[in-house]
């Protein structure tokens, strides 16, 4: 009785897994090479790009596709020259906050959702990123800080 008991709660929790990791976008890293191209071109080509931002994430969604990529509450939005090369020398706060962002020459990842590209963010290592998809061009970040490492 007990194994057939703890067969039906093996099964369950298969199911429960299968169900929950279906929406999730595929972050994909990059090679060190690649990422240092693509930041390269992202330095030059910073208004085609819808770019938000908060303390430890670089979000970069491509301004020409029908894909939007959406991120929380509290985060800071580039709109112009200045505020993007603030961003990058890391002494652009975020609104409402003493904290400047501090990411700008992280790895560069890419977002995908079945063979479709997003976008492309930027984080540091202590941050937790995930992407959940919301429709069929849209996907929502989540980032959690994660406890430092121990020594």
């Amino acid at each position: 009785m007990k194994i057939l008991r703890l067969a039906g709660i093996a099964i369950l929790t298969l199911f429960l897994f299968m169900g929950c990791s279906g929406n999730n976008a595929n972050i994909r890293n990059l090679s060190q090479s690649e990422s240092k191209a693509i930041q390269q071109e992202l330095l030059v080509n910073w208004s085609d790009l819808d770019i938000s931002y908060h303390t430890a994430v670089l979000v970069f969604d491509p301004k020409n596709d029908d894909k939007k990529i959406l991120v929380g509450n509290y985060w800071g939005t580039v709109k112009d020259q200045e505020t993007w090369t603030r961003l990058i020398n890391g002494s652009e706060r975020l609104p409402g906050s003493w904290q400047t962002n501090i990411v700008w020459g992280n790895q560069i990842r890419e977002i995908w959702v079945n063979n479709q590209f997003y976008g492309y963010i930027s984080n540091q290592s202590l941050e937790l990123i995930s992407a959940k998809i919301v429709d069929e061009n849209t996907v929502r970040l989540f980032r959690t800080r994660s406890a430092a490492p121990i020594t």
